[in-house]
């Protein structure tokens, strides 16, 4: 097999972009572990794709740069100010504002999915009212046994609750 014609047909860049067959696949990958002229060719097609398409690509909006650049400039400084000893008193400026981040040192966050939080509520509603309900019947028991006990003990104020001798 003449490795550079196969080289030339541009088998590797279909592979790189998606357009090569299954079977074109297996037989590259195959030849990539005999023929190590291939992985050479197969990096170099990589930057040359890579290039084109930051040569001829669209450029992000300039919105977005900027906006990355303050991110990464609001990241960077309280890890510079904790470090090289910052004390925020030293810079007094009426027209500068220090803001200090609230977020914990790692940037952990926890993310929930909004089923979870609308389980979560639907189970806290379900909580309090079987707490309301509770609470009522407990009552409402506390009032019928009241009752059920003046019904069966006789009143020492009524004469004709008192049995007869």
């Amino acid at each position: 097999m003449n490795i550079s014609n196969y080289i030339e047909s541009g088998i590797i860049e279909r592979y790189l972009l998606g357009l090569a067959s299954p079977e074109q696949e297996d037989e590259l990958l195959y030849l990539r572990r005999i023929y190590p002229l291939l992985d050479l060719e197969f990096t170099a097609a990589e930057l040359r794709i890579e290039n084109k398409l930051m040569e001829e690509g669209p450029l992000p909006p300039v919105k977005i740069k900027e906006a990355v650049l303050q991110r990464v400039k609001l990241e960077k400084e309280p890890k510079d100010r904790y470090r090289s000893g910052y004390n925020p008193y030293e810079h007094t400026n009426s027209h500068h504002h220090t803001y200090i981040p609230i977020d914990s040192f790692w940037n952990r966050r926890i993310t929930v999915s909004i089923w979870w939080r609308c389980a979560f509520i639907a189970l806290a509603v379900t909580a309090m009212a079987l707490a309301a309900s509770t609470w009522h019947f407990y009552h409402r028991s506390q009032m019928l046994e009241e009752i059920l006990f003046e019904l069966k003990v006789p009143s020492v104020n009524h004469p004709a609750s008192v049995p007869a001798k």
